[in-house]
């Protein structure tokens, strides 16, 4: 669940706002940027303060390159229980606003990705490794930190409210004023993060940006086992590339033309109907690329369901919603290893010989929650302090998400407003809370659909201006790596559970011919 290019890629959308950004007091720095190096605030000690040139920057790390960043001041600094925190602060042009950035899977690296686009829109903008060096874990590998239960706190909650206290007080000694509004962005696990602010620290951030919100870190966890043991236990249920091809196909076949607009997009996901069994391949039929097995009928429908205890019949967490097909291949097997082990084998039974095929979906589950989940969770649909404060929250998920169960963040949604009737939800919800549902985009970017927007301009006109969102609009890139690249199409994204609807008038890969609705 890294979340690397997702927030280089709204880099275009932050430019492109920044040049008609609302004006605000551009503050220059009171104290010069050396002199805060060895500096011992209240909220952070400060380890390193370094001016940092206009023009092209390579991250510390290597991660990224950046062709032409300002000038910036960067600052390196311990927050309490040995959060690590970079503060970039720029040396001219400050918007008197302060962002604050996420972070992707185990995290244990910074966000510069995410940084340096924050940096050119003229925030002060930080970064966390949360509190552990590289944490990226593999089957059978001790991941230390995950068994000290400071360190395992700081990533399931807290790493990200000590980086925004500590970089509050380095923004105030810089420019010798506090922050004027402060923003937070994230995406898979930042957009937990996120939603560890809004629940749990309330008072950090008054706007956020929660994207593919992996909050129920357990049971998201458990929906990769699902799939895994769908596909993988018996080797005839395991899905190629060729096999995942036809079922997308057939599932854009059957769903796509739905919202009037043949685009290989699935705007309503929720409301198509498609059974595999019509894939499946003839009794005499020999097993080729055209058709389904019995047992891939069998696994696919496990993946639309999502996991379910075995007794019960109770659902565990929600399943993949049709036109995701496209990423599947994630679900089998790399997700399993690349999270899924690490995490049951360190965090829930200490032991690095745990098999992922005797995972029990009835005892497990209660297990798991019990041992970790109050940790590494953010599922309370109390956000009653965070509205009280005037915060401001917007929530984003692609349909077409090749990891995330794409209906979680509705689940949520409706648990917030207490109740799943979408005209009651929206009156309840709309003055802090909205809801966009992303067609064709995968997990935080990239996917079939577009997949560009720009949400903290938003939540910036929402909370200085009083503007709700009532649509974003999302950007389709000849290349979705590159922001620069040619733009192929756009789209409305309309607040849950408002969707697209094309005009029949104008181009349909222009979003200024779409309503609402």
């Amino acid at each position: 669940m890294r979340v690397m290019t997702w927030t280089a890629a709204a880099a275009g959308a932050l430019l492109a706002w920044a040049a008609n950004a609302p004006t605000a007091q551009a503050a220059t720095p009171s104290v010069d940027c050396a002199s805060l190096a060895g500096r011992s605030l209240p909220e952070a000690r400060v380890l390193s303060a370094e001016p940092v040139a206009a023009g092209p920057y390579k991250a510390p790390d290597g991660t990224v390159t950046f062709p032409d960043l300002p000038a910036f001041c960067r600052v390196v600094a311990m927050a309490e229980t040995d959060v690590k925190v970079e503060v970039w602060l720029p040396e001219a042009g400050w918007n008197g606003r302060f962002q604050g950035v996420g972070n992707g899977g185990f995290a244990g690296n910074f966000s510069y990705y995410a940084m340096g686009p924050a940096l050119r829109a003229g925030y002060a903008v930080a970064g966390t490794d949360t509190g552990h060096g590289p944490a990226e874990g593999k089957p059978g590998m001790r991941l230390d930190w995950m068994h000290d239960p400071t360190q395992l706190a700081n990533w399931g909650h807290n790493s990200i409210h000590r980086m925004t206290v500590a970089a509050k007080a380095i923004v105030a000694a810089r420019y010798g004023t506090p922050a004027a509004k402060a923003y937070f962005e994230g995406c898979s696990t930042g957009g937990a993060q996120a939603m560890t602010e809004a629940e749990y620290f309330p008072g950090d951030y008054d706007g956020i940006h929660a994207g593919a919100p992996g909050m129920n870190y357990t049971r998201l966890m458990m929906s990769f086992l699902w799939s895994s043991r769908a596909t993988l236990l018996d080797p005839a249920s395991t899905l190629s590339a060729e096999k995942l091809t036809l079922l997308h196909q057939a599932v854009l076949n059957a769903c796509d033309t739905a919202d009037g607009v043949k685009d290989g997009l699935i705007e309503n996901p929720q409301a198509c109907r498609f059974d595999p069994a019509a894939l499946q391949c003839k009794p005499d039929a020999t097993d080729t690329s055209a058709c389904l097995t019995a047992p891939q009928v069998m696994a696919v429908r496990a993946l639309y369901a999502g996991p379910r205890n075995p007794r019960t019949d109770e659902a565990i967490y929600p399943g993949l919603v049709p036109g995701s097909e496209w990423g599947w291949d994630l679900q089998q097997g790399k997700l399993l290893e690349a999270y899924v082990i690490p995490l049951f084998q360190n965090m829930v039974y200490d032991n690095l010989s745990w098999r992922w095929q005797d995972f029990d979906f009835d005892r497990d589950v209660t297990l798991t929650d019990e041992k970790v989940g109050a940790t590494i969770t953010a599922v309370s649909p109390d956000l009653s302090a965070f509205k009280a404060r005037g915060g401001k929250l917007i929530m984003s998920q692609g349909w077409a998400d090749q990891l995330n169960a794409q209906t979680y963040p509705i689940q949520y949604y409706q648990a917030v407003a207490g109740t799943s009737d979408p005209a009651q939800a929206r009156a309840r919800l709309g003055g802090y809370f909205r809801l966009f549902m992303v067609p064709g985009m995968g997990h935080c970017y990239g996917g079939p659909g577009p997949n560009r927007f720009d949400a903290v301009t938003a939540l910036r006109a929402w909370v200085e201006q009083g503007k709700a969102p009532d649509r974003l609009v999302a950007a389709k890139h000849e290349k979705d790596l590159d922001p620069t690249s040619a733009v192929l199409r756009t789209r409305p994204l309309c607040p849950y559970p408002a969707v697209a609807r094309w005009t029949g008038k104008g181009s349909s890969d222009e979003a200024a011919n779409f309503t609402c609705r």
